[in-house]
C-alpha cells in the first residue's frame, strides 16, 4: 500500500484541508530507520539521553525565535512551536475521524538543519502510522490499527500517547535539563489542545459535542491541562466561536516578538479579553443560523 493510501494519512489528508497544522508527516515504513546522516533523530535520543544537546537546542532556539537566552522563555519558546505540529494532529484526529495517532516519543523523529544558532527542528514526523480507533472504523482490520472498546477508551488512549508518553517526559526533560519552568510548560500544553479545538469549531458537525470533548480534557483530574484554561462559546454578531482564557502566562510579553499580552493571558482582565477575542479573524468562527421571523396567526377581534 501507498503511504498516501493508508487510511491514517488519509484522515491527516482531511484534516490537512482545514490547516496544515493538523497534518504530521509520516515516514514510509519502507524506507526504514532514520539515518543520523539524513539530519533526523528519534525523539526519544533528543529528550531522553543528552541534557547538555538538549538544553543548547533550547536556549539556540529562544535567541532565535523570541530573541532571548532566558530559560524560562527559552522553554516557553521550545514547548510552543513543539506542541502546535504534536497537539493540533492529535485532537484533529479525535474530534473529526475519531481516531487518535500514536504520538509516543518512541514513534517520533525530528529533522535538524543548520542554522546560525545552531542545529534547528524543522520537521516532525511519525516513525509508524500506527493509530487507535472504534470497532465500526472501517479500517478497524488494518494491521496498523488499535482497535478500542468505546469513546472512553478512544479517550484514555489519547492521553496516554499524547499525555503520559510524551508531553510529560518532555516537560520534565525540558526542566531537568534547560530548567524551563514545569508550570508554565503545562499550561502551553492546554493553550496547544484550546487552540486546536477553537480552529476546529467552525467546521465540526456538531459543535455542542466538540465543546463537550474540550470541557471533559480540562476538567479531567488525571489530565495534563487539568484546570489549565477555561473556555467558553462567545457570540459575536452573526457569529460564535470556541475560545479558551489560560490561567498562566507564556512569558511572551517579556520579549521583543509580542506588543504586550496575548488576548487569553491571565494578567488581561476578562473584559479586555473578550474585546480581544471580538477582534480575532483567524477562521476560528462559525457563522449562526438566521433566526427566522415569528409568523403570528391573524387577530380577529372579536
Amino acid at each position: 500500500m501507498a503511504l498516501d493510501a493508508h487510511p491514517l494519512a488519509e484522515s491527516m489528508a482531511r484534516l490537512g484541508r482545514i490547516s496544515p497544522y493538523f497534518q504530521m508527516p509520516i515516514r514510509d515504513p519502507a524506507e526504514g530507520g532514520w539515518p543520523a546522516e539524513g539530519g533526523w533523530i528519534g525523539a526519544d535520543e533528543l529528550f531522553l539521553t543528552d541534557d547538555a544537546r538538549l538544553r543548547d537546542l533550547v536556549t539556540a532556539f529562544g535567541e532565535s525565535y523570541w530573541g532571548s537566552t532566558n530559560r524560562h522563555v527559552a522553554g516557553s519558546a521550545f514547548i510552543i512551536a513543539y506542541l502546535t505540529r504534536l497537539v493540533w494532529p492529535v485532537i484533529g484526529l479525535y474530534v473529526q475521524e475519531r481516531r487518535v495517532p500514536d504520538v509516543s516519543l518512541s514513534n517520533l523523529a525530528f529533522h535538524r538543519t543548520a542554522s546560525s544558532f545552531g542545529n534547528q527542528i524543522d520537521a516532525t514526523a511519525l516513525t509508524h502510522p500506527y493509530f487507535a480507533l472504534l470497532p465500526d472504523d472501517p479500517s478497524a482490520t488494518h494491521p496498523d490499527a488499535v482497535v478500542v472498546k468505546d469513546e472512553a477508551a478512544l479517550y484514555i488512549r489519547l492521553k496516554q500517547w499524547l499525555f503520559d508518553d510524551n508531553l510529560a517526559k518532555v516537560i520534565e526533560a525540558l526542566n531537568r535539563a534547560a530548567q524551563s519552568s514545569i508550570k508554565i510548560s503545562q499550561n502551553a500544553v492546554a493553550a496547544a489542545c484550546a487552540q486546536a479545538f477553537h480552529r476546529l469549531y467552525p467546521v465540526v458537525e456538531n459543535p455542542d459535542a466538540m465543546v463537550q470533548k474540550a470541557s471533559v480534557l480540562f476538567n479531567d483530574q488525571t489530565s495534563l491541562v487539568y484546570r489549565q484554561v477555561t473556555t467558553e462559546v462567545i457570540n459575536h454578531q452573526d457569529k460564535c466561536g470556541f475560545f479558551a482564557r489560560r490561567r498562566g502566562c507564556c512569558l511572551a510579553w517579556r520579549t521583543e516578538r509580542a506588543n504586550g499580552y496575548c488576548s487569553n493571558c491571565i494578567l488581561v482582565p476578562e473584559e479586555e479579553q473578550d474585546r480581544l477575542f471580538r477582534s480575532i479573524d483567524d477562521g476560528g468562527w462559525r457563522t449562526l443560523p438566521p433566526i427566522l421571523p415569528r409568523v403570528l396567526p391573524p387577530y380577529f377581534p372579536k
